[in-house]
């Protein structure tokens, strides 16, 4: 249980709003209940207030966070419908207006406010950070490692090098890739406790040719994965997938639930089957997924 679970938002979200209505101007205040909204499922509202604060104080916070929630969740565009209502009598028909939202994302709005905040050569990290997520988006990989280092220069994160990692490995840098990867995973925080700078680690070791070292990290992860119930063994196997020992990869896959796992994932585990010459266990998977799949 995360302190989070032992938090009641619907009250924290009117003692915020009450506070916000007798110091209207406050903008953490704006920032902390849009926060509380978005964990209320309250997005649209919290998208006001995050557009309300960065209007008050167009700073590098607000405009941060609004530039992040455009990047990540887009922006509520209103629509206004009229309901017809019939009253008691049924003589009598009157009209009101409701407000929905449609969301639309709002990619370039993201683009259009970070770029002006990094104009100004920012002392935070978080701007380049974001910068760098929406070139990776668009796979502009060259302009996202040149602006992640700008921002690892200052303070390095989970985040950022774990971004500055997948750039490099986009464009076949393995030993750049798992350098960044390998200097990510200890930064691992109460806020992100994420297994996949290691996992990205131990696949770029293999495919180096670094077999030991693959090998150990992958023990690690299956190790961690078990311990805080991250459920990446399948992930995991892969390393060993890549290193040719079929014999481990088939020893993990073989453990899976398969009711839970994509069929995606089996022409892997038929070739390992195969290598090790375990027919019969391809064909009693294969005929145990057909059947599946026909009572769905």
């Amino acid at each position: 249980m995360s302190k989070y679970d032992e938090i009641d938002f619907e009250k924290v979200s009117l003692q915020l709003q009450e506070q916000v209505e007798q110091d209207p101007y406050n903008v953490k205040l704006r920032n902390e209940l849009a926060i509380v909204f978005m964990e209320t499922n309250e997005y649209e509202e919290a998208f006001f207030q995050l557009q309300a604060a960065a209007k008050m104080k167009p700073s590098i916070q607000p405009l941060y966070n609004l530039a992040y929630f455009y990047f990540t969740e887009g922006k509520p565009i209103i629509e206004a419908t009229s309901n017809t209502k019939e009253t008691r009598n049924f003589e009598e028909e009157t009209k009101e207006e409701s407000v929905s939202y449609t969301w639309e994302t709002a990619d370039d709005e993201a683009f259009d406010i970070v770029e002006d905040l990094l104009k100004n050569k920012p002392d935070h990290y978080f701007p380049y950070n974001l910068m760098g997520e929406m070139y990776i988006k668009e796979e502009k990989y060259e302009e996202a490692i040149n602006v992640l280092k700008e921002g690892i220069n200052l303070t390095s994160s989970l985040e950022n090098l774990s971004n500055l990692g997948l750039c490099y490995y986009k464009k076949g840098m393995l030993p750049e890739a798992a350098e960044c990867f390998h200097k990510a995973h200890p930064l691992r925080s109460c806020n992100n406790y994420g297994l996949f700078p290691l996992l990205s680690y131990g696949i770029c070791l293999a495919q180096l040719g670094r077999k030991s070292e693959a090998r150990e990290v992958a023990k690690e992860l299956l190790f961690l994965s078990e311990r805080e119930e991250e459920a990446l063994e399948a992930d995991i196997a892969e390393i060993y997938y890549i290193l040719g020992d079929y014999e481990e990869f088939v020893n993990i896959y073989s453990k899976l639930d398969w009711d839970f796992y994509s069929e995606a994932f089996l022409p892997t585990y038929f070739y390992s089957l195969w290598k090790l010459s375990k027919t019969k266990e391809i064909e009693e998977l294969a005929s145990k997924t057909i059947q599946r799949k026909k009572k769905r």
